[in-house]
């Protein structure tokens, strides 16, 4: 806890009141609450399973109803997973159009959406014209979307087995990115309508993701977690996926997904790798890092000091940390954003349907057949085949800076 953020806590908790309700449907425990605290505007935020959502959205609504008309406003914020494929997704999105919710009520949130690098991206591209004009496929070789924990799944196994690394990530976190990275700038006002529609443009120019372009990994000791119930799992712990974006911007450019738990190094980040020249210099490369700490550097190639004219490669960027201060949480972001009635950096309906499409083929391909994800070492990059995948998808690995550099 920060210095001087105690009383703040404090002051915090004495307008909390905690109620135990009798089950996931349980309206009229809700009701009492609502009731009790006499609140005029009202947020409710449910982070429950998928099983569960059709109960609990149908008790709150039940429980709104029961609520004497106001002038306040009543939100819903409501925590993935939006279901676990086409289907499920389809079913939960029902349930809540036969509940009659409205949309502008509800907030489907993913706290990806709240990181600031995530938010930069697109000031990054609104605000500077000269980085608009690289952002195609004449200039962009490939782009590069890597999340990696260096961390295992250390007794939360059962929770993450039956979703495993794809839809825990790629499915959702990174999608979201990509969507950010890949869609077209509105032609008029950046509301929040016109990013949206801008990302489910995005997603439904991406084909459904083939088995043959993935490449899928589990490491060792992972079903020695005693929380996981099937010792025979091939639940992936890693997956690298390669996609592509079929827009006149991005014809033909690799969109590759990789995530994996247990691996070398915790760290997010966006790697926009540009067309490389015919001499000996490196290719440049943008990067966007998320986590652990938010930086955007770009890698050039300079004149090595002194007397020689050979080209050095280097970088040039800000990392937050060093000179910005007090930057919020993603979720302190994102519940401001419920707040002010902002829904840009929410997921609609829509993008959910399109975001399914594309991955639940081959979730299902991979589970009906138990397709066996290659072994990997703890503290490594991930399957001794990442490389050959990554060469073959058409990412080289650029030139970086050490981690002490930056």
């Amino acid at each position: 806890m920060k210095e001087g953020e105690a009383k703040r806590v404090d002051d915090f908790l004495h307008l909390c009141h905690y109620r135990k309700g009798s089950s996931y449907g349980d309206s009229e425990g809700i009701q009492n609450i609502l009731t009790e605290t006499n609140c005029q505007n009202i947020l409710i935020y449910l982070a429950i399973p998928p099983h569960v959502f059709s109960d609990s959205t149908g008790a709150v609504m039940k429980a709104r109803e029961a609520l004497p008309q106001g002038n306040g406003f009543f939100r819903v914020v409501l925590e993935k997973p939006f279901g676990n494929d086409s289907e499920s997704c389809d079913e939960l999105l029902q349930s809540l159009v036969d509940q009659k919710w409205p949309e502008e009520e509800l907030y489907r949130i993913d706290h990806y959406l709240g990181k600031e690098m995530v938010q930069n991206i697109l000031t990054l591209r609104q605000h500077n014209p000269w980085i608009g004009a690289l952002w195609n496929k004449d200039v962009i070789q490939s782009v590069h979307l890597i999340w990696k924990e260096d961390i295992g799944t250390e007794g939360r196994g059962g929770y993450f087995d039956p979703y495993g690394i794809i839809r825990d990530i790629l499915q959702n976190h990174l999608l979201q990115v990509l969507t950010l990275l890949a869609m077209e700038p509105p032609a008029g006002e950046w509301t929040s309508d016109e990013i949206r529609n801008a990302k489910v443009n995005v997603l439904k120019a991406m084909p459904t993701i083939e088995l043959k372009d993935c490449l899928l990994g589990q490491y060792d000791g992972y079903k020695d977690d005693p929380t996981i119930e099937n010792r025979e799992t091939v639940s992936p712990t890693y997956a690298c996926i390669q996609t592509k974006v079929n827009t006149p911007r991005w014809e033909g450019v690799p969109f590759v997904m990789e995530a994996g738990k247990a691996l070398n190094e915790r760290v997010c980040e966006v790697r926009l790798h540009f067309r490389g020249s015919t001499d000996v210099s490196q290719p440049n490369c943008l990067v966007i890092r998320l986590q652990p700490t938010p930086k955007v550097f770009f890698t050039a190639n300079l004149k090595t000091p002194g007397f020689s004219s050979t080209p050095t490669s280097t970088h040039l960027g800000v990392d937050y940390d060093s000179h910005l201060h007090d930057i919020p949480d993603a979720y302190t972001r994102l519940l401001l954003d419920v707040l002010r009635a902002q829904q840009e950096n929410f997921v609609r309906n829509d993008e959910l349907i399109e975001a399914w499409r594309v991955f639940t083929p081959v979730l299902h391909e991979t589970e009906k057949n138990r397709v066996e994800p290659l072994p990997y070492g703890r503290g490594t990059n991930g399957p001794e085949l990442r490389q050959d995948f990554l060469n073959r998808m058409g990412v080289t690995q650029p030139w970086l800076p050490p981690a002490s550099a930056l």
